[in-house]
């Protein structure tokens, strides 16, 4: 991947709506229009930490219109995963100014990892200690729909490793979202009914199951 088309044409290759891929389409346009370059190919990975800042600068009368442009790379990054020469880019949009901006990047990140949870757990445990409670809730929020897919048995062994460890409040946060899925039909009872991660909890996350279950 070496310029913003190249991100484009790997972006499309997940399928994403034809709403999304019109979005996006035109983000481009606007890219290049902030940076005052002529063609998307000519954005390369040199530009992309540079991106941010040019959509605010670009929209400083409507921000409004930069933070749905910079959700748009951030659901692009999602879809994709944080490749190394995306990392930088991912990274101003973690830290953006707009808190809007922060929280849905970190939650694009479910998609890809569902497939490779691993990618994306050096980013859960940076939020899961930070100060900021709507990253970090966040961050429970993202576990609890990773859990809904076939790394589930992995995203377990995560839970149970924060728990003796003693960050209980976050184990807390993670197994609400989980039952919060069940109850609401949001997943699929085949990644564990809600008895189930109950009787999970119990064994291997005892101080958050209490809270939870109101053993």
């Amino acid at each position: 991947m070496n310029n913003l088309q190249d991100l484009y044409d790997t972006y499309i290759e997940t399928r994403p709506s034809s709403a999304k891929i019109r979005n996006a389409t035109s983000m481009m346009i606007h890219v290049c229009r902030a940076l005052d370059i002529s063609a998307q190919e000519e954005v390369t990975t040199e530009y992309f930490d540079s991106i941010p800042r040019a959509l605010n600068d670009f929209y400083m009368a409507h921000p409004t219109k930069s933070t749905m442009d910079k959700s748009i790379l951030a659901e692009m990054i999602g879809r994709i995963g944080p490749k190394r020469k995306l990392r930088p880019l991912l990274e101003k949009l973690l830290t953006d100014n707009d808190e809007n901006v922060r929280l849905f990047t970190l939650n694009s990140l479910e998609y890809c990892g569902k497939k490779d949870p691993g990618q994306i757990l050096p980013y859960i445990e940076r939020y899961r200690k930070s100060a900021d409670l709507e990253m970090r809730a966040t961050a429970a929020s993202l576990v609890g729909n990773l859990h809904c897919s076939e790394k589930n048995e992995e995203i377990l062994s995560w839970i149970k490793k924060w728990h003796d460890e003693e960050d209980y409040a976050f184990v807390h946060e993670i197994l609400e979202r989980m039952v919060f899925l069940r109850e609401n039909k949001k997943c699929d009872k085949k990644y564990m009914t809600t008895k189930q991660i109950q009787q999970w909890a119990e064994k291997n996350a005892p101080s958050a199951a209490r809270h939870v279950f109101k053993i």
